[in-house]
């Protein structure tokens, strides 16, 4: 929802501007106490507008910077309520399992990383502290060890761009990205474990383009790669693009699969057909 009071929003940019200032001068303990002063300013109720998002946000990765874990967890529960208007790439979900993380809980972090992993495809946990790619085994198959730093840097630089791409919509833009990425794997390509979510990715752009045989193509391959089979997301999406493709029965396979991984909740933000579909030929 858009906030329309002018003085308020003048108000709540004056204090961003003034927050940014001390955040440049390497203060960030009082950077979150002057957004706190802004989230102040929203009318009730707070979590419904634009701008709670964002300032819910910086002050939830400040206090992870402060390691004021408790007040971490606290924003990071308050962003899932935030403009729930807004697109969701997965972010809210990755920072409550941050929150969970750091507080101990490694159960709660699982269930919001696996989240996040669905909703972004993985391209949310690319660069990020290998510590979160550890709390389950379906994340550890991205992280990157053994590439050669110069190599992993440029993939990571490429991968980088392609989300951007595609959070933009620019699924083409996207693909090639992500391919470029994958050419510069060494040979073979699916023994090294970025392929898995390299491939995944492209198989992602084209679904999104209703291209889904290319779609299945390049999920099939992504299969290929270290420890791919434990990948719930994977043997998802395949089973979508084997579903919209007609062939129902390799569909049912992987759908199953999917089930079986990480069960029911990895069809919460699907299209209500493939879990129907599922239902009807296997008793759940």
């Amino acid at each position: 929802m858009e906030l329309t009071d002018q003085k308020i929003v003048s108000a709540i940019e004056a204090l961003w501007n003034e927050a940014e200032v001390l955040f440049e001068n390497n203060d960030p303990a009082r950077y979150a106490l002057k957004l706190e002063e802004a989230w102040d300013l929203l009318p009730a109720p707070k979590e419904a507008y634009g701008e709670s998002y964002d300032i819910a946000l910086a002050i939830a990765e400040t206090y992870l910077i402060l390691r004021d874990n408790p007040a971490l967890l606290r924003w990071a529960i308050t962003l899932q309520q935030c403009d729930m208007e807004r697109a969701d790439d997965g972010e809210r979900e990755f920072v409550l399992g941050k929150a969970c993380f750091e507080n101990g809980d490694l159960k709660g972090a699982e269930t919001h990383f696996t989240t996040a992993m669905h909703k972004s495809s993985g391209r949310i946990f690319q660069g990020v502290d290998e510590k979160y790619l550890h709390v389950f085994s379906g994340l550890a198959a991205m992280v990157e060890e053994e590439l050669p730093a110069g190599v992993y840097e440029q993939i990571e630089a490429l991968s980088e761009a392609g989300n951007e791409l595609a959070d933009a919509d620019d699924f083409d833009g996207a693909i090639a990205k992500f391919s470029e990425a994958l050419q510069l794997l060494p040979p073979p390509a699916q023994e090294w474990e970025a392929s898995t979510w390299l491939y995944a990715s492209i198989g992602d752009m084209y679904y999104f383009k209703a291209d889904y045989q290319a779609a299945a193509n390049n999920f099939y391959d992504a299969l290929n790669g270290p420890d791919a089979q434990a990948n719930g997301f994977v043997h998802l999406r395949l089973g979508e693009s084997l579903f919209e493709l007609n062939q129902l029965d390799q569909s049912l396979e992987y759908l199953m699969r999917a089930y079986m991984l990480e069960g029911a909740d990895i069809f919460a933000e699907e299209d209500s057909r493939y879990f129907d579909f599922l239902k009807k030929r296997v008793d759940l």
